[in-house]
């Protein structure tokens, strides 16, 4: 009867952490669908019922919002902010949180600092086209990567502005095409070179050539499936990135004491790394304006500066070494 008794105990024991663990794993799941229920639901169909495209205002219509889009929006804020009056935990509608819109724009601070890391770009191209020759075998590499970084940031604009799905699936391949291209850049950079200090040709094949493939296949997954895959999404950019850090983190400790510069570096993959848990560890928006997302686009900003900078001492750097050789 004892062994009985025990062994039963330690079944409930068993199922009680088993219904503890599930609970835990489903909690931020169940968190992201505010959208099944049946108030919000109930909300959004009379909205639809009573909208007319052509009573929304202009702004709205610029951005792309239409009645629909328009009346699952009004709907979350609405019941975003009972929640909030209530006490209770917000909760995400259609796979997002509920923000302020400001002048049509879904997520205000998204794209506002989305603009501001395009800037930062701008600035840095503008300073490479100022200080370094166009001469140096690696200027127009980091020029192209610099124009790509362009874009990337103004999709990502485009995306916070307005979620669709296509600006949706531009701002993950944008991001993915932005990250594997910092990789190539710095394959280039740190390989071997010439007594001149170029580029060995056959290099840009051997890493481009592997690395595109790799994108053309991240691209049809992002691209002609139904529904994104975000979890797949997240974990190719941050491989991607980790493969960039570590190659970055070595060659660094390589030339550390040749290179001053290479401090500015450091910093970057330091920063750039603690600023990568705001987009692990999600968080609802404080005052319906900035969330994870949004405070991880601000973090950017001045670390895009840094790299930039880095890349540009790098370049003045290497290009004065070897005209010292040649002369």
């Amino acid at each position: 009867f004892q062994h009985y008794y025990i062994t039963n105990n330690l079944s409930r024991m068993r199922s009680i952490r088993t219904v503890c663990l599930i609970s835990m794993l489903l909690l931020p799941v169940l968190s992201s669908y505010g959208d099944q229920t049946h108030e919000y639901r109930d909300c959004t169909t009379l909205r639809m019922r009573t909208c007319e495209y052509a009573n929304l205002d202009t702004t709205l219509k610029i951005f792309g919002w239409d009645c629909l889009s328009d009346s699952q929006y009004m709907c979350a804020l609405e019941m975003t902010e009972k929640r909030i009056a209530l006490g209770k935990p917000i909760l995400q509608y259609n796979g997002r949180w509920a923000f302020r819109r400001y002048i049509g724009l879904q997520e205000p601070a998204s794209v506002f600092f989305s603009f501001c890391n395009g800037f930062a770009v701008f600035l840095g191209i503008s300073n490479l086209v100022a200080k370094v020759p166009v001469t140096y075998n690696l200027f127009h590499t980091w020029l192209g990567y610099g124009i790509v970084c362009l874009i990337t940031w103004f999709v990502s604009f485009l995306f916070h502005a307005k979620d669709t799905v296509t600006t949706e699936i531009l701002d993950y391949l944008g991001a993915s095409t932005m990250v594997m291209l910092s990789l190539y850049c710095m394959l280039l950079r740190i390989s071997g070179r010439d007594q001149f200090g170029k580029i060995k040709n056959h290099l840009n094949y051997k890493y481009g050539l592997p690395i595109f493939l790799l994108w053309a296949y991240h691209a049809y997954n992002l691209g002609f499936y139904k529904k994104i895959d975000y979890g797949y999404n997240m974990k190719f950019n941050v491989f991607i990135g980790v493969t960039h850090h570590l190659l970055l983190t070595g060659w660094g400790l390589w030339n550390w004491n040749h290179r001053p510069h290479i401090k500015k570096a450091v910093w970057v993959i330091v920063f750039s790394s603690l600023a990568l848990l705001l987009e692990l560890f999600d968080f609802s928006p404080y005052y319906l304006v900035m969330d994870a997302h949004a405070t991880w686009h601000a973090a950017t900003v001045p670390i895009t500066v840094l790299w930039w900078s880095f890349i540009v001492d790098d370049c003045v750097f290497e290009f004065n070494r070897f005209k010292r050789k040649v002369v």
